[in-house]
């Protein structure tokens, strides 16, 4: 028996095989409920809309959606004139039989603050029945470099946004969201991003 097991593992695919079985166990490992998911790098080349790599539009089913994300100094500019003040969107959910994501929508939009350098507000934004409809009375402010956290909560079909434990806003839109899509990052409506722009997000 014990010459077997020798001749066994003289393969050299049988070793493979092995460190291959400790890899996938390592990475199922849970992770604590305070630990800090792995942020994925997304970028919006010069001259581009998309934040890439975007999500694929598989629908599910709508739940309660959570993320983490951090703006890079890369995002921060005051040069776009009469677009300065267009909101960008972070992530959100649509409701997926729309087929398009900016019809009934709720997001989390961003735009740098021009008065203070790497500042960035956001808010809760909506695409209601194809009309945008931006909630600029719930601003929360983060600076480039710092990690926050954001949450789609879903009531009964109904979404409410929290950026780091704070209600940005309710949604307002009277349909409820059954079936949704994830959004994730794009740059303006009608200008491109000028130069090339990083987030990293887990959402």
């Amino acid at each position: 028996m014990n010459g077997l097991l020798k001749d066994i593992l003289k393969e050299w695919w049988v070793w493979v095989i092995l460190v291959a079985g400790l890899i996938l166990w390592l990475s199922s490992c849970s992770t604590p409920d305070n630990a800090t998911p792995r942020l994925r790098l997304y970028t919006a080349r010069a001259g581009q809309h998309d934040f890439t790599p975007s999500p694929l539009p598989i629908p599910g089913e709508a739940r309660t959606l959570e993320g983490t994300a951090k703006f890079m100094p890369s995002c921060w500019y005051d040069n776009l004139g009469e677009d300065q003040s267009d909101w960008n969107k972070l992530a959100g959910v649509y409701k997926w039989s729309d087929v398009v994501k900016n019809k009934n929508s709720v997001i989390l939009a961003w735009r740098p603050d021009i008065k203070i350098r790497d500042m960035f507000d956001l808010i809760l934004y909506e695409n209601i029945d194809g009309a945008n409809v931006p909630k600029e009375s719930g601003v929360y402010k983060i600076k480039a470099g710092e990690e926050f956290r954001f949450m789609f909560a879903e009531l009964g079909g109904q979404y409410l946004l929290y950026v780091n434990g704070t209600l940005l806003g309710t949604q307002a839109n009277d349909i409820d969201y059954k079936v949704i899509g994830k959004i994730s990052a794009w740059f303006g409506g009608n200008r491109a991003a000028p130069w090339d722009m990083h987030i990293y997000m887990n959402f």
